[in-house]
């Protein structure tokens, strides 16, 4: 029997893993098992909504241990420090609880086929006093603790224990992440002086959005990218575009050749990498930012019976470029990536992917823009409630791919019920 590990459970290993325990873990041809950091999965791209409260993140999160146990493969939780080609095994360190006791040992897993699916981290491309002085979204832990913090803030300045006029709030980088955050700060405040807290409204907040490039939104067209910057504007952000920030201390970010820019509140989102232990891991061949080197068939490129596939895969595309960091080319790679697994098994030939770009779509609270794929590459672009449904539709698709449709739709049901008794932020 074929043992097949994935490490990462993101929105790719963990619909991988699901799709191959159905087709070769429940007819015993192969023994699957997914490995990652955490217990449980939540769809990265809500992360922002986790960090405002907007998010009811208990319905959201999947544990991999039950979705495991229901999917025909099994669940191991450690870190990936590790790949002994040779021998063909990883090693994963031990977890310990919040009290440093240790629940799971350092041990081993042998391997016939890998599959790295490890995800990106904020790359902070060696800016000085970053790393020390800013918030990153990226995981769970670090988006409930900035939605920690901004509420104690907010809570000190409605008590007047903090008599700030207004809070400045600087993100680094214009892309989706910044600008959802954005707009979900603005509702955020807004929602809770309508709970009744005093002196908090959408005044209150000094949000500025820095851009090292020409324009916000750079992956779409550059018309939708200004009309989303308007309604920024509207909101009350300050759009700042051709900002290099070159260093950061505990209230300041240092523009090049500009003054500085305040903040109480440093969010930086410009760009990710893969995780820095990637880099020449089991010496496997990797790119200036930790991405695994893959070929067409999303093997890598020193070793045929590892696979690499999301945001640690760097995937050249046929008219040049490479595929981008998102949870829509991770979901395009594991689909391939599953059906070559079963080839592979089956003694049959593999395919070569090739990304379909089918759009973005960027939410701004209650409302949505971007761009879709139509007949062939033509984009139309879609706002308002029509964008705001595709927007809600990519996240259910991806459930989709994990739990089925029927499940999917009483999740939908649970989330409409739920949504109409919890309060519109969470104060936890």
């Amino acid at each position: 029997m074929k043992k097949i590990v994935i490490v990462g459970g993101g929105a790719g290993g963990l619909a991988l893993a699901t799709q191959l325990g159905k087709k070769l873990g429940r007819t015993g041809k192969a023994e699957i098992t997914l490995v990652d950091k955490n217990s449980n999965h939540l769809w990265k791209p809500l992360l922002h909504e986790i960090a405002t409260g907007a998010l009811n993140d208990e319905l959201d999160y999947v544990d991999y241990l039950v979705q495991a146990k229901k999917n025909h493969f099994t669940f191991k939780q450690g870190f990936l420090t590790d790949i002994n080609r040779e021998h063909k095994k990883i090693t994963l360190n031990e977890v310990c609880d919040s009290q440093q006791q240790t629940i799971f040992p350092q041990t081993d897993l042998e391997y016939d086929i890998l599959v790295m699916a490890i995800g990106s981290t904020s790359n902070d491309f060696g800016t000085p006093g970053v790393k020390e002085n800013c918030i990153f979204l990226d995981d769970q832990g670090s988006a409930k603790k900035f939605r920690k913090s901004i509420l104690s803030t907010f809570l000190r300045i409605s008590s007047r224990l903090d008599k700030k006029d207004k809070l400045n709030i600087s993100i680094v980088g214009a892309g989706a992440t910044g600008v959802e955050m954005t707009t979900e700060l603005f509702n955020m405040v807004d929602v809770l002086g309508d709970y009744g807290y005093k002196h908090l409204s959408s005044s209150l907040l000094n949000i500025t959005l820095i851009e090292a490039t020409n324009r916000i939104l750079p992956a779409l067209p550059e018309n939708t990218s200004k009309n989303i910057q308007l309604k920024l504007e509207k909101l009350g952000a300050k759009v700042l575009t051709n900002t290099k920030i070159v260093k950061a201390d505990e209230n300041h970010f240092y523009p090049e050749g500009q003054d500085p820019i305040p903040a109480d509140i440093m969010l930086w989102t410009a760009g990710v990498k893969a995780p820095d232990f990637l880099k020449d891991i089991g010496g496997l061949e990797t790119n200036r930012v930790n991405q695994l080197v893959v070929t067409p068939t999303l093997q890598t490129t020193r070793d045929q019976t590892i696979f690499a596939i999301g945001d640690c895969a760097s995937c050249a595309k046929r008219e040049g470029g490479f595929t981008p960091a998102t949870a829509q080319a991770a979901h395009q790679m594991a689909s391939i990536c599953y059906r070559n697994i079963v080839a592979l098994v089956n003694n049959k030939s593999l395919k070569s992917f090739k990304y379909n770009d089918k759009g973005t779509i960027i939410s701004l609270g209650h409302t949505a823009q971007g761009v879709v794929t139509t007949i062939g590459k033509h984009q139309m672009s879609v706002k308002g409630c029509l964008a705001f449904f595709i927007y809600k539709m990519l996240y259910r698709l991806h459930q989709v791919s994990i739990y089925g449709t029927f499940k999917t739709l009483r999740l939908i049901r649970a989330n409409k019920v739920y949504s109409s008794v919890r309060p519109k932020v969470n104060m936890e």
